[in-house]
């Protein structure tokens, strides 16, 4: 398309635009977010899991440390006190023996176990609680490398004093670092697969959004006929590209209609500038003459002073007419009233008649009937302005004598009239362009010397229209063109098709309106009259 211009952004502007969004990528950034939830909830996880390992640990250390105890006290005492070489002492416990005073009296090793490592015993008497409770208690290595040690203290069975058991928690921190370990290798993993699978789902999640970014650059460039591919799944991104789409169209539309509506601008100006060069160009030629005496005899004068009258009477009229254009595109205010089309089509007959004596003209019923009155709600000079170019556009655009009807009456709940004329008619590939404003259709329906601006079909499609009606073109049987609109009729019109009981008893007393005012006939200032 042409003759509009178009909304375009520089390609460097388009460039810096994609340029920010693939720096900020959301498939990146909604990558960084699902790796930051995957990783805190892995570290929550394994955290959770080593916390209640190591209490599972523990707490089974301790219970076999307190049921084991007494058992390796009882048995290993004695072979101490007989100084036996090989002392069945089992490889994860130390075991310490006191007199009844709590002094130490011995502490037995293993060879798998470090003896530097291994915490002092504290003084242990029968009387301590942790002995008579047999309770387990948390001893640190002198080690600050070691694992902390489990104790379990008790009283011989022989009371001879105290022993102290213990093992260390080396184990069970061994296994859960494993355990950790193995965690964090299975949750890198994971969150490496994850991202893989997620960035191939984001990329094609997101393809579409990448195809409306590709279409709004084009856009943005100009390309108004560009369209987002739908996609085949019913979820938010088919759903904007239907709203984008259908904007889309709304904005090619816009541009379509505003292109039309300048082409139509420029093609009035320069119609109504040629029109009114000629009107121009004669009044300016008569006054040169008038000027430089070449009109020197009265006769001469008064015919330059009638041409150069009758150009401005056609300007004031081409005037009148783009004015009456200008208001229908402006939407302004109409005078609105209940209007009689029945006598307002009367009126258009009675002038059409004075205006040509020797041709035929009648008025009729629009279903063959009786006249009745055709009552809309609308501007009555407007109205009566249609009927009166219709009519006359009638009589400019057919030969002399050739017979008009005029009809009018309700059809189908509307108001209809029918201006029909039996000359050489409108070929079907013009019909839809003689409403268009300059408009004529020289080889079949040519413009007389006598004929108008083409404005005048443009104004009644325009006043029509404002009136919320139709208006339209087709042949007349048997030859020529009948022009019709059509309008709603009044809410409370009082016609035949509402009340078909009374017809009989009121049709005469309808009819004698416009048989009245075509004996009485009025002049009324129809503006432009010609199509």
């Amino acid at each position: 398309m042409s003759g509009v211009p178009r909304p375009r952004i520089s390609p460097a502007a388009v460039g810096r635009v994609t340029g920010r969004l693939h720096e900020k990528s959301l498939t990146w950034r909604l990558l960084a977010v699902l790796v930051v939830l995957l990783v805190v909830a892995l570290t929550l996880t394994s955290l959770a899991t080593s916390a209640i390992m190591r209490r599972y640990l523990v707490d089974r250390t301790v219970e076999e440390l307190r049921t084991a105890a007494a058992p390796v006290a009882e048995r290993v005492l004695p072979q101490y006190m007989n100084r036996k070489n090989d002392i069945d002492v089992p490889s994860t416990y130390v075991v310490s023996f006191m007199n009844t005073a709590g002094r130490p009296v011995a502490t037995l090793v293993p060879s798998g176990i470090d003896a530097e490592s291994v915490p002092d015993m504290p003084r242990l008497t029968t009387r301590d609680a942790r002995v008579s409770s047999a309770e387990p208690f948390i001893l640190s290595s002198p080690n600050a490398s070691s694992p902390a040690w489990i104790v379990v203290a008790g009283q011989m069975s022989n009371a001879s004093g105290t022993y102290a058991v213990a093992t260390s928690l080396a184990g069970v921190e061994q296994a859960i670092n494993k355990t950790i370990a193995a965690s964090f290798t299975v949750s890198m993993l994971l969150v490496l697969g994850c991202v893989f699978i997620g960035w191939i789902g984001f990329q094609r999640a997101f393809r579409p959004l990448r195809t409306i970014e590709d279409t709004a650059a084009a856009i943005a460039a100009g390309d108004l006929s560009r369209r987002v591919p739908e996609t085949r799944a019913h979820d938010e991104v088919q759903s904007l590209s239907r709203s984008i789409n259908a904007m889309l169209a709304q904005i090619e539309e816009s541009f379509r209609i505003r292109e039309a509506g300048e082409q139509r601008m420029r093609r009035f100006v320069t119609d109504a500038s040629h029109e009114l060069r000629t009107p121009l160009a004669t009044v300016r030629g008569y006054a040169e003459l008038y000027r430089q005496g070449a009109a020197s005899s009265p006769e001469q004068t008064a015919a330059a002073m009638s041409r150069i009258e009758n150009e401005a009477t056609r300007m004031a009229g081409l005037v009148d007419d783009l004015l009456t254009l200008a208001r229908l595109d402006n939407a302004r205010p109409m005078n609105m009233s209940v209007v009689d089309l029945t006598v307002l089509s009367a009126d258009a007959v009675q002038d059409a008649r004075a205006r040509d004596r020797e041709r035929e003209i009648r008025l009729l019923s629009i279903d063959d009937g009786d006249l009745v009155p055709t009552e809309v709600v609308g501007d009555e000079a407007r109205l009566r302005q249609v009927v009166t170019n219709l009519v006359a556009n009638a009589l400019s655009h057919t030969p002399a004598g050739s017979p008009i009807e005029v009809a009018v009456g309700i059809h189908q709940q509307r108001a209809r009239v029918e201006v029909r004329d039996h000359g050489p008619g409108i070929e079907p590939e013009v019909a839809g362009k003689v409403f268009e404003r300059f408009y004529r259709n020289d080889p079949a329906r040519g413009r007389k010397p006598s004929g108008g601006y083409g404005l005048g079909l443009a104004i009644v499609a325009g006043l029509i229209e404002a009136h919320g009606g139709r208006v339209g073109v087709a042949p007349t049987p048997g030859g020529g063109a009948t022009f019709v609109f059509e309008l709603p009729i009044a809410a409370n019109s009082n016609t035949e098709a509402e009340h078909p009981a009374s017809q009989t008893e009121t049709t005469a007393t309808r009819a004698r309106r416009p048989v009245r005012r075509l004996l009485t006939p009025r002049r009324h200032n129809t503006g432009g009259t010609d199509g």
